[in-house]
């Protein structure tokens, strides 16, 4: 019998959503809330023996990792080390130790079947692999450049109009000692005077696209979920639709099929069973690709538009045959 189990933190609101399923369906799991490793979750990997166990206090269960047959992997945290009478050097230390374990972890796994392959995803968030790939399979993109140039900035600039978007390589996570913040796409129409803001660091630009709306794909396997995000209608979000505290309307659309098709084929190239990807819409009706978040979220897709995204990725955890 399947053996699913979901890695993940406690927070995670999103893995919520698929041990309801679990639950509902009458499915084995384990919720591996890795934070909790070295607190209420212990490991054993004992090698002449063969045996690779977690053990979970709360719940009195032991979790033989080489039963596992489909792992659900979302968002793993390292526990916070409140340690007053180590150095910030041993707590590293210490870290990196677990960090690596958990590393071990995902090889112990490695035949099981993954929604999705840790090592796809990673390999998936690089953004420059990403429209690389995109443009080959005949995606549309927007003229884009990264750059540390300032000259070829200047150019790109020039040639756009003096009207671009610029937005982070990686993430836009900016972690502070206290608080974190978040950088999001923005539009702007100047560069800035000092050439070494620009040199000292590559930037991404972008040329801007009047939107009609925006468009998140949501894939899991081959089953396509198009949601139509009215992104527009309020100014704080019409450059990127995360950065507004305004609730937008969010409804179900069709992608044109050869859209479709090429989106299921990144997924394949990519080797990966879930996608998340954005598109905008402009005034006259055509897309364009913007990027994919190979582990998104999709919790609140669900909530407001009834697709059964959830339901969608238990079935592939304990399809086999997938």
């Amino acid at each position: 019998m399947t053996k699913v189990l979901v890695i993940t933190n406690k927070s995670d609101l999103t893995s919520d959503f698929i041990i309801k399923k679990l639950k509902e369906r009458q499915i084995p799991f384990y919720r591996f809330n890795t934070e909790e490793l070295t607190k209420s979750v212990s490991i054993s990997l004992n090698f002449q023996q063969g045996s690779y166990m977690l053990f979970d206090e709360i719940v009195n269960e032991y979790i033989d990792l080489k039963k596992i047959t489909a792992v659900y992997f979302r968002r793993p945290e390292l526990p916070i080390l409140d340690f007053t009478e180590l150095t910030e050097g041993e707590i590293s230390f210490i870290r990196n130790e677990i960090l690596f374990t958990l590393e071990g972890v995902y090889k112990i796994l490695k035949d099981a079947y993954w929604i999705s392959p840790v090592y796809a995803i990673r390999e998936a968030e690089n953004k420059i692999y990403q429209l690389i790939l995109a443009e080959s399979l005949g995606l549309p993109l927007p003229k884009s450049i990264i750059t540390n140039s300032a000259n070829k900035a200047e150019d790109f600039f020039t040639k756009n109009e003096d009207n671009c978007i610029i937005k982070p390589i990686k993430s836009g996570l900016v972690e502070g000692p206290v608080e974190s913040k978040v950088v999001f796409t923005n539009h702007i129409k100047s560069l800035p005077q000092e050439k070494q803001k620009i040199e000292k660091c590559p930037v991404f630009f972008q040329n801007h696209i009047e939107k009609k709306a925006d468009v998140r794909v949501t894939i899991v396997g081959k089953k396509v979920f198009t949601t139509l995000i009215s992104s527009q209608i309020n100014e704080t979000t019409k450059t990127d639709w995360r950065k507004g505290e305004v609730l937008l309307e969010h409804s179900k659309a069709i992608l044109p099929d050869n859209l479709e098709k090429m989106c299921v084929l990144l997924l394949k190239h990519l080797g990966l069973k879930f996608g998340a990807i954005d598109f905008v819409l402009d005034k006259n009706d055509n897309y364009t690709f913007l990027e994919i978040n190979p582990n998104g979220q999709w919790a609140w897709i669900e909530m407001q538009t009834g697709y059964e995204i959830s339901n969608e990725i238990v079935n592939l955890l304990i399809d086999e045959n997938f």
